[in-house]
């Protein structure tokens, strides 16, 4: 046996132990796989970028998968043999096996120590220290996750909503100049829901009072996560704001629900089971959900950033929040933070401004920042500058002077006043976040596909070659105390809300055009 490298885990912080995971509690785990002599890239590089860009299907990637990965399948499966696991699944597009058993003969078998604890909210299984694999397994795993419950990400939306009568969703593109004219119905939203569920009757009553059409919804189970509405909680905020955004935007479109369990396993299930549906096949992904870098670890992190790769190979542009904890990302560690995944360069990252109306227009718009909440950003301490980054200034991280990836890459409104008015249970309410922010591109996104015909995918190199498509943001900052990063006039980019916030119309024709095929 070989201890399984980037598998080590700590004791969740601010939780304690409680008790002990029972012998015949079943467990499932998801075995991600990589090729030990696959050509190793630099993240988003233009090598990078290039070799994602071949032509290929899901179907095609999943035989090429298939037969490149059968040596690993071969051992994976011998391994449960030998231990009394089950084989619950192979799924070679995604190149990973599902692994089923009981908490006896799993942790025996992985060497993994597993408690039982809890934070004063929740009690949850984790585990600590790290995992192992036998030799012949080691150098084709990629990382083995499931055994731990810990919450993984939190959703992007923190602060409270504000008294105001806020905007509908199309209310706010329409600031923008975003077209809403009705598009095709072909056009699939996918949405990632870490938790909370919603009501149909008010994503209705939301679109009817908006006067759009209202959307066609299905939804996906992830590990047997169904639509779990709570009344009201902050899993239901978000996804509510999600899908009412999508809604208002996109009008008629398909949205896609794909229900997950908040944890590391969860997420990275939720992007690929997304990616690789080839029964719905979203064109776009909108992700409300993530954590500060430092508190992923290089096994979980690497399994989503293969998902996320494999939605640039399949043209499934992903939007993600960039979060609303300033630039610290939440941690009080004397440094500056981004929060993953709006940080890989596989994505687009969305921060947040804040917009001041007059007669119903856009008369100014600045940096969100309200006490400790407003628009994350800043420069990440795992990915170096991506290709479509380079020949625009970055700033180095906090402390450091590291340069890296900037985020986020594009910004729209996300402050508590005008905020968003959406429905939840019945009743009106108005949110704010860069929750709303991912969803608001999304659906630009799907504007732009619906007009030329095809999806555009990773859109990150389009927009960074037109910087004419945006407003610039010159005032504000993200700063917690000393820490963080300002805009200001002259900057192509900065690290609060990046390129800007859209100019709609041009965007959108920018994008259809780009590559459409002609007329």
């Amino acid at each position: 046996m070989t201890t399984l490298a980037g598998s080590h885990r700590t004791k969740p912080q601010g939780a304690q132990a409680c008790g002990k995971v029972e012998a015949n509690e079943p467990i499932v785990v998801w075995v991600y796989l990589k090729n030990p002599s696959a050509r190793r890239r630099t993240p988003g590089s233009a090598s990078d970028l290039a070799a994602l860009a071949q032509p290929t299907s899901r179907r095609a990637l999943g035989r090429q998968r298939a037969a490149e990965y059968a040596p690993a399948f071969i051992e994976v499966a011998k391994f449960a043999r030998q231990n009394g696991l089950t084989v619950h699944a192979v799924q070679a597009d995604r190149r990973c096996v599902v692994l089923k058993g009981r908490a006896a003969r799993m942790t025996k078998a992985f060497s993994a120590t597993l408690h039982i604890y809890d934070s004063g909210h929740r009690r949850f299984r984790a585990r600590t220290g790290a995992l192992k694999v036998p030799i012949s397994m080691g150098s084709w795993t990629r990382a083995v996750l499931g055994f731990d419950q810990r919450p993984q990400a939190g959703p992007s939306s923190t602060a409270s909503a504000p008294a105001t009568p806020g905007l509908w969703p199309s209310e706010v593109a329409a600031l923008y100049g975003v077209p809403l004219e009705p598009v095709s119905k072909t056009q699939c939203i996918g949405i990632i829901a870490l938790g909370g569920g919603y009501l149909a009757s008010d994503v209705a009553q939301a679109a009817a009072q908006a006067g759009r059409p209202p959307p066609t919804i299905i939804e996906q189970s992830v590990d047997d996560v169904t639509n779990q509405f709570g009344g009201g909680t902050p899993a239901d905020q978000e996804i509510a704001l999600d899908m009412q955004v999508v809604a208002g935007v996109v009008p008629a479109a398909k949205i896609i629900i794909y229900f997950a369990p908040n944890t590391a396993a969860g997420l990275a299930a939720a992007i690929h089971q997304a990616v690789f549906d080839d029964e719905n096949r979203p064109q776009v992904l909108s992700i409300s959900w993530g954590s500060a870098e430092k508190v992923w670890r290089p096994g979980p992190r690497d399994a989503v950033q293969a998902a996320l790769a494999d939605a640039v190979m399949l043209k499934v542009s992903v939007a993600v929040a960039s979060g609303d904890l300033l630039a610290t990302g939440g941690l009080s560690d004397g440094a500056a933070h981004v929060f993953f995944p709006s940080s890989s360069p596989y994505v687009l990252g969305c921060g947040g401004t804040q917009v001041s109306l007059e007669s119903g227009a856009i008369a100014s718009e600045d940096v969100w920042k309200e006490g400790y909440t407003g628009s994350g950003g800043g420069i990440s301490d795992l990915f170096a500058i991506p290709a479509f980054q380079k020949g625009i200034t970055l700033p180095s991280s906090i402390p450091g002077n590291k340069t890296g990836r900037g985020v986020p890459d594009v910004a729209a409104a996300a402050a508590r006043i005008p905020g968003y008015r959406i429905i939840l249970g019945g009743t009106s309410i108005v949110k704010d976040g860069t929750s709303a922010v991912a969803p608001l591109w999304a659906g630009i996104i799907a504007l732009a596909n619906a007009q030329r015909g095809t999806p555009l995918g990773l859109v990150n190199p389009i927009l960074y070659s037109d910087p004419g498509w945006f407003r610039p943001i010159v005032r504000g900052d993200n700063c917690v105390g000393s820490l963080g990063y300002s805009a200001a006039p002259g900057l192509l980019w900065n690290a609060c809300t990046g390129l800007g916030t859209p100019r709609g119309a041009a965007i959108v024709a920018g994008l259809a055009a780009d590559g459409a095929p002609a007329a």
